[in-house]
């Protein structure tokens, strides 16, 4: 790959903002409820989000001040007067309403409202979340950490889920979540959005501890085949024993192909037995 290098003192805050959330991707969506001490609710999506620890259960959202002010917006200031919130996670049947609750509406006007959602009824605080939302988190504030102080500046706001909110259309056994029911919207740079259960796929964790990289031959490491190939080459516990056949007495080349073609089909070990033969072979 070919490099350029950014200096992010080089830039103004929009460029470093567009390259953050162009390559920062997909971000998950938190659409959060919070009310001020009137009781006006406000509602809003924020995709600088994520969890941050399950005991206790922490999830983490950033607010940022306004870029042209440097002043806070509604959620962040409702959130410090009144120390609780609901997260909402947003997907691809509500993402339209989503985004119109993004617009910068004055503190007494409910987004709920304006949006066109449903107010569902909290069990332990003040602030409702969203019925459309399949899944919904209450929270009671935990930290807030000012990022700057600047226009643009973050604030991350943490809160101690009290208490989940799970459709059971999407719920699996042992409280495990189908990602194909719940279809969740990921946020991508500009206008692009991505949807979960368009885009998933299955990748297993290696059994036990990988040989690694570093006990792949030299002639196969260094090769056509690409880091995933690689890597899953690297991830076996143990290099299998040979299996002499002469099936695999062949050049590199053609041994290369063999390789790729048995890993595309998951056959992990197959290819080590072509890899073992070669290097047998070649000796």
């Amino acid at each position: 790959m070919k490099f350029i290098k950014i200096n992010p003192v080089d830039n103004d805050i929009r460029e470093n903002y567009n390259l953050m959330i162009s390559a920062i991707a997909p971000r998950p969506i938190a659409l959060v409820g919070s009310r001020d001490n009137n009781n006006n609710f406000n509602l809003a999506p924020f995709s600088f989000f994520n969890g941050f620890g399950a005991n206790p259960p922490i999830i983490g959202f950033s607010p940022a001040l306004s870029g042209r002010t440097g002043l806070p917006k509604d959620t962040l200031i409702n959130i410090k007067e009144t120390k609780e919130f609901t997260i909402s996670i947003v997907t691809s049947d509500m993402v339209e309403q989503a985004s119109l609750a993004s617009s910068e509406y004055k503190p007494n006007i409910d987004e709920f409202v304006k949006a066109g959602f449903t107010k569902y009824k909290p069990e332990l605080i003040n602030v409702p979340g969203v019925e459309e939302s399949s899944f919904i988190m209450e929270c009671k504030l935990h930290n807030i950490i000012a990022l700057g102080n600047k226009p643009a500046s973050g604030n991350l706001i943490l809160g101690e889920i009290i208490y989940f909110h799970a459709d059971k259309q999407i719920l699996l056994e042992n409280n495990k979540i189908d990602p194909v029911k719940i279809n969740q919207v990921g946020r991508a740079g500009g206008d692009y959005y991505t949807e979960m259960s368009k885009s998933l796929f299955s990748l297993k964790k290696p059994k036990g501890i990988g040989v690694g990289f570093d006990k792949i031959p030299n002639d196969f490491l260094n090769s056509k085949l690409k880091g995933n190939h690689l890597a899953k080459l690297a991830s076996l516990e143990n290099i299998p024993l040979l299996n002499k056949n002469e099936k695999y007495n062949i050049d590199l080349s053609l041994a290369l192909n063999y390789v790729e073609d048995y890993l595309k089909d998951g056959e992990i070990e197959e290819a080590w037995q072509v890899i073992l033969n070669w290097k047998k072979n070649n000796e």
